[in-house]
């Protein structure tokens, strides 16, 4: 569906989204112009989604990720895509997807719709709303307006040059900071172990017993991917093994719970990103595995 079959023209907003989020029974919040979103940077959009969005998301025709893929996400109404399994929050939210919506969500992703499961509930910030708009508008298939020439020119790195010269903003957040994992299973204690992600490839930890290796999967075009193993957890299963987009950890933002995902069986684990490498680290709680299944 087209962006003139979803966009209110009355009220618009001129040239910004910049409205305070609401919560979502509020109602329609003042819809956005589509000259505004016409005439958005789609470069400096695109660049946001996948620095805050790609590691859940995919946009174009694709595949569900963490979290539904996103094509004709304006076409259809709020938690109604077939085979994915959203949260009642969004299930019963009972309003389609529209461009000043989806600005008012990530305004606010956490109240919005309260009691979601969105993994990385981080608000957008107001500078970057209306261009990450007018990228996915373009890429899901809503605009009615071409995708810029420049969306298929990608830029080529340089895959002779060091990690740090190819993706700074990532190497000096991962390099230098302490990531936090939590595990949670119902009818055990909490599991905290920090991680180091080490300039030398080696993953290292404040629990004993626990260590890895991390390396970057870059073809130079295409976004690259920030991939680990981690072994030595005293939970099932043991070990972890993710591909993230490096976009997605290139931003500096710290926090115990910063993002999500399903682990083994019923297993929650919340990660996270802390400043600095303490000398001596909270030690993890101890848990034994569930040797029951």
């Amino acid at each position: 569906m087209k962006l003139k079959n979803v966009l209110m023209v009355a009220g618009v907003l001129g040239l910004g989204v910049s409205a305070e989020a609401a919560d979502y029974r509020a109602g329609e919040p003042p819809a956005i112009s589509r000259d505004a979103l016409a005439k958005a940077d789609y470069v400096k959009g695109r660049a946001a989604f996948q620095a805050r969005c790609s590691a859940c998301h995919t946009v174009g025709e694709g595949a569900d990720l963490a979290g539904p893929n996103l094509f004709g996400v304006f076409s259809r109404k709020v938690g109604a895509k077939e085979d994915f399994d959203f949260s009642p929050a969004l299930k019963n939210a009972g309003f389609n997807w529209t461009p000043a919506r989806l600005a008012a969500w990530l305004a606010d992703p956490e109240n919005y719709l309260p009691n979601n499961n969105m993994m990385i509930p981080e608000p957008v910030p107001e500078k970057d709303r209306l261009n990450m708009l007018s990228f996915m508008m373009v890429e899901s298939g809503a605009a009615d307006w071409p995708r810029p020439a420049v969306a298929n020119a990608n830029a080529v790195r340089d895959p002779t040059k060091p990690y740090a010269e190819r993706f700074p903003s990532f190497w000096n957040h991962m390099m230098f900071n302490t990531v936090r994992y939590a595990f949670e299973r119902p009818g055990q204690a909490e599991y905290i172990v920090d991680v180091y992600y080490n300039t030398d490839g080696s993953v290292t930890s404040n629990t004993k017993g626990v260590d890895g290796f991390w390396h970057i999967k870059d073809d130079g075009k295409g976004p690259a991917m920030f991939c680990y193993a981690l072994q030595g957890f005293a939970v099932e299963p043991g070990v972890m093994v993710e591909c993230i987009p490096i976009g997605a950890m290139s931003i500096p933002r710290f926090n115990e719970r910063l993002w999500k995902s399903k682990g083994y069986k019923d297993q929650v684990i919340n990660g996270g990103i802390l400043p600095g490498r303490p000398q001596a680290s909270e030690p993890a709680k101890p848990v034994s595995p569930d040797k029951t299944g």
